[in-house]
């Protein structure tokens, strides 16, 4: 096996590496990938003649939306800690600029197992401004998202537990970067939006608002495992090319597809997110999903369920050929699909009411054992929201993530005579605490890591620490 191969197996094998890291350690491109240049093509020429007619409402910020439509959400609601920022925000405002500033930080340490016991920090400073189209421009329906991120701190799981899924979800991508770059555009009624530009497919695929309760990061944003199958797919505050068409046949029922730029080498530190090359390859993604209730005149409680498909075209180490005296082998282009659900189950108060208590999960599958990494993966969870009628928007919530490693990646390993990894699996209990209007919270956390890295050769453990956020 030549110096190339041996370190390209070294880095898959070895536990404690972050899931980019590891995905970066499949991925080699060979080759630029003109098929996106031209779907993209297609794509725009369909979606801009119909822009220029739009009569729309404008998109609700992030930050804005009613917690009646998001069960549970990470992004704090309109409420600011520091007031109107002496009339620059409302300023702003009535320009059609939205501005939000928040900053959450992620500290933990674990008294018992891993590697070694320790505490360390991890944090998130971040910028948004959305621009209203419509009051700047004119465009109805139109609008733009300019986003960055501050990143600083480190991982616990990397220094001291040696786990795959890492136990901040605020970890990653330490530097300033620019995240968001897009323009959106919705039609007919909101029944038809399109995005292009800079953007991140886990912002609209395979998330629920309710794993962003999680301080985990199995669970919290996009369940994990779709990182370490898919080195093109992209989330916070990684950001790539992209074109996004989301459609509603009913008022229930949206069909949504995106087309990517899946060159993870963009996303290094060192470019600051301004790496805006266009090399490929393609990472495309398309999902459906059916919401029960949740319409105005609905009695029953929200439901949201999601199905979708993924395809990368990156190369892959193909893990049949590792360890047989001889360079390994590459594959070209890989797939999965998943399945996502959250449920309302019991409503505490009125209908109406905020309160209650609610269940989610998911499966991720990535059937070709031979270059997926992590074929299985599974989260479930269950949240409350309101437990106490006296804080009616504090969130509790208990969770569980496992992942099992490909059959195919274990035989390489014993091939290798490396530790072999079989699954890893977190568990979670979470209470967040909202203040001052929700402008800020505190949400002490507990996590046990069971099996870290896979292997079983590292003492399984305990994790305890703090979540802060704070909506400027």
């Amino acid at each position: 096996m030549d110096s190339d191969s041996i370190a390209l197996v070294s880095a898959l094998f070895e536990p404690g590496h972050g899931d980019r890291k590891r995905a970066a350690a499949i991925l080699r491109l060979t080759r630029p990938s003109s098929r996106m240049l031209v779907l993209i093509t297609i794509l725009l020429s369909i979606g801009w003649p119909t822009i220029a007619c739009a009569q729309v409402t404008r998109r609700v910020s992030p930050g804005t939306r009613s917690l009646a439509t998001t069960p549970f959400q990470l992004v704090l609601p309109a409420e600011h800690l520091l007031g109107d920022w002496l009339g620059l925000r409302s300023s702003l405002e009535d320009r059609g600029i939205s501005p939000t500033l928040t900053f959450v930080t992620d500290a933990l340490g674990n008294p018992t197992g891993g590697l070694e016991q320790g505490f360390r920090a991890a944090n998130n400073l971040g910028l948004d401004l959305h621009s209203d189209m419509q009051t700047l421009l004119g465009l109805n329906g139109g609008s733009f998202e300019l986003s960055m991120s501050y990143r600083f701190g480190s991982s616990l799981s990397h220094n001291e537990i040696g786990n795959i899924f890492t136990v901040q979800q605020v970890y990653g991508g330490e530097t300033f970067r620019v995240v968001d770059v897009a323009y959106a555009q919705r039609l007919l009624g909101a029944r038809i939006e399109f995005r292009v530009g800079r953007i991140a497919a886990g912002d609209d695929f395979l998330v629920s608002p309710y794993n962003y309760l999680f301080v985990q990061n199995g669970f919290d944003g996009n369940p994990v495992a779709i990182f370490l199958n898919a080195p093109g797919m992209t989330a916070y505050p990684n950001a790539t090319w992209g074109v996004l068409a989301r459609g509603r046949p009913t008022r229930r029922i949206y069909v949504m597809g995106g087309l990517y730029n899946g060159d993870p080498s963009i996303r290094a530190d060192h470019h600051h997110g301004l790496d805006w090359s266009l090399h490929g390859p393609a990472f495309a993604i398309g999902e459906v999903g059916y919401q029960v209730n949740g319409l105005p005149g609905d009695q029953g409680l929200l439901g949201n369920y999601r199905a979708g498909v993924w395809y990368d075209d990156s190369q892959y180490l193909d893990f049949t050929t590792v360890a047989r005296g001889q360079s390994p082998s590459m594959s070209q282009g890989n797939w999965g699909f998943y399945g996502l659900a959250d449920q309302v189950l019991v409503r505490f108060g009125k209908p109406g009411s905020n309160r209650g208590l609610g269940v989610t999960g998911s499966i991720l599958v990535s059937p070709d054992q031979s270059i997926s990494q992590m074929p299985f993966f599974f989260t479930a969870g269950v949240l409350t929201r309101g437990p106490f009628r006296s804080r009616p928007t504090d969130v509790a919530g208990f969770g569980v993530a496992s992942g099992y490693f490909s059959d195919d990646l274990q035989d390489s390993q014993r091939r290798a005579q490396r530790a072999v990894q079989d699954h890893e699996t977190a568990l979670e209990l979470t209470y967040r605490l909202r203040f001052r209007g929700n402008a800020f919270f505190v949400q002490p956390d507990l996590q046990y890591i069971i099996r870290p890295g896979g292997t079983g050769q590292i003492p399984d453990a305990l994790v305890a620490g703090l979540q802060t956020g704070i909506n400027f």
